[in-house]
């Protein structure tokens, strides 16, 4: 009968976690405008995205994926008129962001392996895809930021482990923030390869890999600049809630 009621209660709190996270997304998105992205008419970058750390960190990988999802789902169908082919394409990028950060943050096994292995995974994945269209093989070099996230994410994953300490929570932090804003680009990126070379044909794969390669210090200058947010953030909760019994990840082993 015990376990029956603290079952009851967990799914409550989770329910009552969802809505209230994805209205609060929802809410955000429409307050906060997107960034035209550099180079391609019809696409633009959700500043929202800069949260998805955030997310990862207090809700989980099940919890902060879903009311991401669902808060960018209920946006589209309540302000249609602010969203494009590209925005549809690549609303499972800030989800996919929130869940490589909740891998990356988490000191915990899963399967017998760290979980940050499961975040490498989903990098791998991803530039398996990149490659495997003609702009990505063009633009090899846009990739170097997303290779060094992996070995920073594998970096923050050893020495975390090795040193199981407060003192190790903010590298695997920022590890996870960093990895978790890039993962979105990513997903962006190839989704914008998916619709502008694909789907509508409006880039050649020389234009569209030329453009990405000049993107590049824009990439590093704007993504750098959420990371700090998120980071800051995100730290802060962490010290000021980790002793709480409701929170989803576990950053350093023994909280």
């Amino acid at each position: 009968m015990r376990t029956e009621v603290k079952v009851a209660k967990k799914i409550s709190l989770d329910a009552a976690l969802l809505a209230s996270f994805s209205a609060l997304y929802m809410v955000i998105l429409k307050m906060l405008p997107g960034i035209p992205a550099f180079g391609i008419s019809g696409a633009k970058i959700e500043i929202a995205i800069a949260l998805s750390p955030i997310y990862g960190l207090l809700l989980g990988h099940v919890l902060a994926p879903s009311s991401i999802f669902l808060g960018t789902l209920m946006a589209m169908l309540i302000f249609p008129g602010k969203y494009t082919v590209f925005s549809y394409v690549t609303m499972f990028a800030a989800p996919l962001g929130a869940l490589t950060s909740s891998l990356i943050f988490d000191q915990r096994k899963a399967f017998k392996l760290p979980k940050w292995i499961y975040s490498i995974v989903i990098y791998a994945a991803l530039l398996l895809t990149w490659f495997a269209t003609d702009v990505g093989s063009l633009a090899a070099l846009f990739t170097i930021p997303y290779f060094a996230v992996m070995g920073f994410a594998a970096f923050s994953g050893i020495a975390s482990s090795m040193r199981k300490t407060l003192r190790a929570a903010p590298l695997r932090i920022l590890a996870g923030c960093a990895g978790g804003i890039f993962a979105d680009h990513l997903y962006g990126s190839l989704g914008a390869i998916i619709v502008f070379r694909y789907l509508t044909g409006a880039f050649v794969p020389e234009a569209l890999a030329a453009i990405y390669l000049a993107a590049i210090p824009i990439v590093l200058i704007e993504r750098g600049l959420m990371i700090a947010f998120s980071f800051i953030v995100a730290l802060n909760l962490y010290l000021a809630l980790r002793k709480s019994r409701y929170f989803k990840v576990r950053v350093v082993e023994g909280e």
